[in-house]
């Protein structure tokens, strides 16, 4: 049945309500305009019926019927509650290029936190991350991020008339949307609008450099035949702007970090400092983190397609930074030490671009004072198709967003559910329960179970069959990257940040 209309500031809502959960979609935020900074919608004075997701933000496969200007929505899940609720505020992944809020059902978190679950759309591709501000364009300048905090800003003013608590906020991310997590938590304009922070698999390379960004917009515009007319891109049809940037993506491959061409940029402006140096400094000791991954991350990634390119550059930065003894030593250990069911490669890569990244970023965190915990996903669910290969990118996720005691056929895993066997249950269910539990407590685990990561101390939770903590250091592969970085006087070769 439909809910009472519930007010907003740009008028009021009606969504859907069914065992005292109510749903709100496709809500509006605000309203995109063309490489410009988001607006506040028109307002409205009538109910306005959200009971169907929203637009998907223009992606692949969504280009021909998009509703461009209004992508900008959010969604979400309020169960009954006689005080205020934390919130959830979740930020989509999809290597910035794909994916949506419409992905995820929060029904299940909410009503088992109990909380109030939010997922947003932010502008994907060069709609979102083109940086165009140097091209006479001058509001073109991290434009999806900004979309995350007029989102977030949006929750603030309104979640409290929907039983949230908005002094209760927690970002969180998977993926690029970790990504975003980490970028967002780092901004001045974010100071004081939530509490805590859980990301997700984030890359190692969370921020790309104004100088590649430049890049990437003189490639575009130049393919575009629009280097003496810049402005004209705002009125290049989305089928021809999104295949110019696959065009370009392709070719600039080998020049980028992590295999994608977009990202938050380190522009000096919207984002100011390196986040790594923010986490560093103290700035964020009073926020806690959460930071994950999952145990065979490039598994997805080589099992769909040969990261031929992040080998390359992975290999081009060991080199630089260890010498050609330290990448052979690295290739030769990897080679030498992988599991049977494991690609030396595959191990090295995840190694670089997630784990060591994580743990750097959890250690800069500790030794500032800040309360951190870090995790690794061990367990492989009964899933198809990349899932069956190991607890690769996404699996930790897929099990989050899970309705127990079976999948459903969802968006976010592009095929048919399948039955849960009783581990994947009771992982499933573990990790859930951390997650509700640092939501609604700002502690992954009350029975003090899983402890801080601090100086000196570094445990790493492991999500598998069953629950346990090893110590980080406790493998030898993580040992011989901090022998190479000490035999190089502290140079580290895949960073995060």
């Amino acid at each position: 049945m439909l809910t009472n209309a519930v007010s907003t500031t740009r008028g009021p809502i009606i969504g859907a309500e069914q065992n005292g959960l109510r749903a709100f979609k496709g809500v509006p935020f605000a309203t995109a305009r063309r490489f410009a900074k988001a607006i506040p919608p028109l307002a409205w004075t009538e109910p306005r019926q959200c009971t169907d997701y929203g637009a998907y933000a223009p992606q692949p496969g969504h280009l021909d019927h998009a509703d461009e200007e209004a992508c900008l929505s959010l969604n979400i899940w309020a169960p009954a509650a006689d005080h205020p609720l934390p919130v959830k505020f979740f930020i989509h992944g999809g290597a910035f290029v794909t994916g949506g809020g419409a992905d995820y059902d929060g029904s299940f978190l909410a009503a088992h936190g109990p909380a109030v679950i939010v997922t947003i759309n932010y502008r994907l591709g060069p709609l979102g991350f083109l940086q165009l501000h140097r091209y006479g364009l001058t509001e073109a300048n991290n434009l999806a991020l900004q979309d995350t905090l007029a989102a977030l800003d949006w929750v603030r003013a309104n979640i409290a008339n929907f039983g949230g608590d908005p002094d209760a906020i927690t970002l969180s991310g998977q993926s690029a949307g970790a990504s975003m997590v980490i970028a967002l938590a780092t901004l001045p304009q974010a100071r004081g609008k939530f509490i805590r922070a859980l990301a997700l698999s984030a890359p190692g390379r969370n921020i790309t450099s104004a100088g590649h960004a430049d890049d990437v917009a003189r490639h575009v515009l130049e393919e575009l035949e629009l280097a003496r007319d810049p402005s004209a891109i705002a009125s290049v049809p989305l089928p021809k702007l999104f295949a110019t940037v696959e065009r370009i993506g392709r070719r600039l491959a080998d020049e980028t970090d992590a295999g994608t061409v977009f990202g938050p940029v380190l522009d000096g402006t919207v984002i100011p400092r390196e986040p790594g140096e923010v986490f560093a400094d103290g700035t964020l000791r009073d926020i806690p983190f959460w930071l994950g991954s999952c145990r065979d991350e490039m598994v997805m990634f080589l099992k769909s397609a040969p990261p031929a390119a992040m080998i390359r550059t992975t290999e081009r930065q060991v080199r630089a930074a260890f010498g050609d003894s330290g990448w052979c030593r690295l290739l030769s250990y990897y080679r030498a030490t992988a599991r049977l069911d494991e690609d030396p490669y595959e191990a090295l890569l995840s190694d670089a671009f997630w784990h060591r990244p994580m743990a750097d970023l959890a250690r800069r965190h500790a030794a500032a004072g800040g309360a951190v915990w870090l995790s690794r996903f061990d367990h492989r669910p009964a899933l198809e198709p990349f899932l069956s290969q190991g607890p690769t990118h996404g699996a930790d996720n897929a099990c989050l967003w899970a309705h127990l005691p079976d999948f459903i056929d969802r968006p976010i895993l592009r095929r048919k559910g399948g039955p849960m066997t009783p581990a994947d249950i009771d992982v499933a269910a573990r990790f859930q329960a951390s997650v509700l539990r640092f939501v609604t407590t700002g502690m992954p685990d009350v029975a003090q179970a899983w402890p801080q990561f601090e100086p000196g101390h570094e445990p790493l939770a492991i999500f598998g069959q069953p629950f346990h903590i090893v110590p980080l250091n406790d493998g030898a592969r993580f040992r011989v990257w901090a022998e190479l970085s000490a035999q190089s006087g502290g140079a580290q070769a895949v960073t995060a940040m």
